[in-house]
C-alpha cells in the first residue's frame, strides 16, 4: 500500500464519523432554532417548512448507519487513494479527514465566528 492508499473500511469509518457529526450538528441546531421558528409562524405551511431540520437530521444518521452496516461486506484489503476525491472537497479540515492526514492549525481563535 503506498503512502497515500488507506484501507477502503478505514475511510467507511471516516465517513461515517462525518455524518454522525453532522446529525449531531443537525440536532443542535433543530433544538437550539427549531422551536423559535414554530413559534414564530403563523401558518401551517411554515411549520412544515421547520420541519426540514428534523429530516435532514434523520436522514444524515440513516447515511451514517448505511456506512456502518456496509463495511463488514468490504474485504479488508481492500484499499483506495483518496486523495484526488479528497482535493474537490473545499473544507481544508474535512478534506484532511479524508485523506487520513493531520488536520491543519487553524487561524482562528476558538470561538471566533467567520461569516461566509
Amino acid at each position: 500500500m503506498s503512502n497515500s492508499q488507506v484501507l477502503f473500511g478505514d475511510l467507511l469509518i471516516t465517513v461515517e464519523a462525518e455524518l454522525v457529526e453532522l446529525g449531531r450538528l443537525a440536532e443542535q441546531f433543530q433544538a437550539v432554532l427549531g422551536p423559535a421558528i414554530l413559534r414564530a409562524a403563523d401558518d401551517f405551511a411554515c411549520h412544515q417548512e421547520a420541519q426540514i431540520i428534523d429530516l435532514i437530521t434523520q436522514r444524515l444518521y440513516g447515511l451514517s448507519d448505511f456506512m456502518r452496516a456496509l463495511r463488514p461486506s468490504v474485504p479488508e484489503a481492500w484499499s483506495v487513494d483518496p486523495e484526488p476525491a479528497a482535493r474537490v472537497v473545499t473544507l481544508s479540515d474535512l478534506s484532511c479527514r479524508l485523506r487520513g492526514a493531520p488536520a491543519q492549525l487553524s487561524t482562528h481563535e476558538a470561538g471566533e465566528f467567520e461569516a461566509f
